[in-house]
């Protein structure tokens, strides 16, 4: 035992004897020039080191720095500062002239990517002739060599800068540790903030530099993350994202990811991405999902009554948390869409089942390419109560607002559940054919609402008006001013046909509506007027024919089965008004018949007065 201790002791002391040697022989200070020149060589990057190093040499040998920044050529910011920065180091290479670092501690750092952190071009700087530019000698070159294990950053913040926008990310912890020669494992995790919104995130990533000089490839293992704030859903959105990558420098550098699986809330999508990274990058985007409930990610209002077997099983709204800020300016400039001019595009989409304002929509497909200056959307179709849609469309975005073009073509869908996704007054039900040409500024309710224009047909089977009994208050008036109609049996607060068409034209916000038929046994309705979409309000001048339902004198019921009766329509959906003057009418009606009895009668007689002076002669 004694022997034992008297080696350990001896030990200790090689060991002490053998840092405080380090200590005293190497001075870290010898590393500051060696590493600023390794720096600039590499990047032409700046680094500086304000304050001395020393040595720290518990509970790893370290070297400790003062403050510490990184900046680009010209810039006027650096690129990134920090207080301090730690460096571990391996004792023993140090005897052989090579700086091992174990890894690089940097905590509190400030990452600044922003127009004054970027490398700027001086105008009073010379010109490098043509040639071979000069390298240093081997005399000239250091003698330390570097090698580097893990980088850790943490604590730190990323301030980013656009032209229009800014970002903060907060709360960084980078880690970045070789697992062999040309590998590195990666970690990182942080909180984006902009706008009252909020991004979380906690990433692992393995990058494989094997082949450096020709491709970065690796795999996203893990991105888990939450995004709260204002105009989101009140859970947030929480999900993961998992991904192969690879980034390919040929004569046009591509990126690649594969073996998507993105998932956010109880949405799904799998598919890939490849980019080729030209002056104007293209990218072929491929994707497909099982559910894409698209009320969870955005936090769409919508009723949650069940309508039909169609509707989405949903029992709770999703509720949006607050609204973003309104910005002040016309409505239509908020449509600019000229970023899209920055790369062409292909976008391929299947989703099996698509949950929007409550509405379960399957068999989903979305083909879309953009290709400067529009994007068109050549298929956009699904399957959607009982019936089916086509939406191809064609946006413009040469100048501001973009210009939209639309060929809506709606089949045998129940009319219903659509009126109440889109929350508007549910008067009219039946099964609803579309078909449309519309065009305008903007691509948002407000904007068909209020901008577009263009040709609209539309045809209602088994229509329902509810509200208003066309039949029963025709028949209420005639049978108060004779009695030679029974008062009408039928009462109910509706009126039912078995086919409604109407041909008009939308234009901003009107739809004029050139003709209207309404056609069943019982009656026979035409017509004419306009619509108020975003006032939600009609002015129409119906002529209305029953055929069917009368009760009384079977020969005044014959004349009023053949009169087309005028009735005005008009005022707000939710209370519609009518005009009906049967006093006249029938005033009129009588007068018209008297004068056709007196002119026949007339006609008779002057034809039996003519014979009789005949056979006088």
């Amino acid at each position: 035992m004694k022997r034992f201790l008297t080696t350990l002791v001896i030990l200790l002391v090689v060991v002490v004897v053998g840092l405080t040697a380090l200590v005293m022989l190497v001075n870290p200070n010898d590393f500051r020039q060696y590493l600023v020149e390794k720096v600039e060589k590499k990047s032409g990057y700046q680094l500086d080191f304000k304050g001395d190093m020393r040595w720290h040499v518990w509970p790893t040998l370290s070297i400790i720095t003062g403050p510490v920044s990184v900046t680009a050529p010209n810039a006027s910011q650096p690129v990134l500062s920090a207080e301090n920065m730690r460096l571990d180091v391996e004792l023993w290479p140090l005897l052989s002239h090579r700086l091992s670092v174990e890894q690089i501690v940097l905590d509190g750092a400030v990452i600044r990517q922003t127009p004054e952190s970027e490398p700027q071009i001086s105008t009073n700087s010379p010109i490098a002739p043509e040639g071979h530019q000069r390298t240093p000698s081997s005399t000239e070159k250091s003698q330390w060599l570097l090698d580097i294990n893990q980088v850790e950053v943490s604590n730190s913040l990323v301030i980013w800068k656009t032209k229009n926008d800014e970002y903060n990310l907060r709360n960084i912890d980078l880690s970045l540790k070789k697992s062999d020669e040309r590998k590195i494992k990666a970690k990182f995790s942080g909180n984006l903030n902009k706008n009252q919104q909020e991004l979380r995130f906690d990433a692992q990533a393995e990058l494989d530099l094997s082949q450096l000089s020709h491709q970065i490839s690796g795999q996203l293992s893990q991105f888990d993350y939450t995004f709260t704030g204002v105009d989101l859903p009140e859970g947030g959105v929480t999900g993961q994202f998992t991904a192969d990558f690879a980034y390919l420098k040929d004569d046009i550098a591509t990126a690649n990811l594969t073996n998507i699986i993105i998932k956010a809330n109880d949405s799904e999508l799998t598919g890939k991405i490849n980019a080729k990274l030209g002056n104007i990058p293209d990218v072929n985007v491929q994707l497909s999902s099982t559910m894409l409930n698209l009320d969870k990610l955005l936090g769409t209002p919508h009723s949650n009554e069940n309508t039909s077997n169609n509707s989405a099983n949903e029992t709770e709204n999703s509720v949006r948390v607050g609204v973003k800020p309104v910005i002040s300016g016309k409505q239509t400039q908020k449509y600019d869409l000229s970023n899209l001019k920055s790369f062409t595009a292909n976008i391929n989409l299947n989703i099996d089942n698509l949950v929007y304002r409550g509405m379960a929509v399957n068999a989903v497909k979305f083909v879309a390419q953009n290709q400067a200056p529009q994007l068109v959307i050549s298929q956009f179709e699904g399957k959607a109560f009982s019936g089916q849609f086509s939406l191809p469309v064609t946006i413009d975005y040469t100048n501001v607002p973009a210009q939209l073009t639309a060929k809506p073509n709606i089949q045998n869908i129940d009319l219903t559940p659509l009126l109440k996704a889109f929350n508007m007054p549910e008067k009219l039900s039946g099964i609803v054919t579309i078909n449309a040409d519309l065009s305008g500024p903007g691509y948002d309710d407000y904007a068909v609402k209020n901008l577009w224009q263009g040709p609209i047909n539309f045809s209602l089977r088994n229509a329902r008006l509810a509200g208003l009994n066309i039949p029963l208050l025709i028949q209420q008036s005639i049978s108060r001013v004779t009695n030679k109609i029974n008062a009408p049996v039928n009462t109910g607060n509706y009126t039912e046909v078995e086919l409604f068409t109407v041909n008009g034209r939308l234009n901003k916000g009107i739809i004029n509506i050139a003709s209207m038929q309404a056609t069943s046994p019982l009656i026979s309705i035409t017509g004419q007027g306009w619509a108020n979409v975003p006032a939600e309000s009609l002015d129409v001048n119906l002529g209305v024919q029953i055929t069917q339902g009368w009760g009384g004198d079977s020969r005044f019921i014959q004349q009023l089965q053949a009169m087309t009766i005028p009735l005005r329509i008009y005022g707000g959906w939710n209370n519609l008004q009518y005009q009906l003057n049967v006093e006249k009418l029938l005033r009129n009606e009588l007068r018209s018949q008297a004068k056709e009895a007196i002119g026949n009668f007339l006609k008779k007689e002057e034809k039996q007065g003519l014979s009789d002076l005949l056979n006088a002669l």
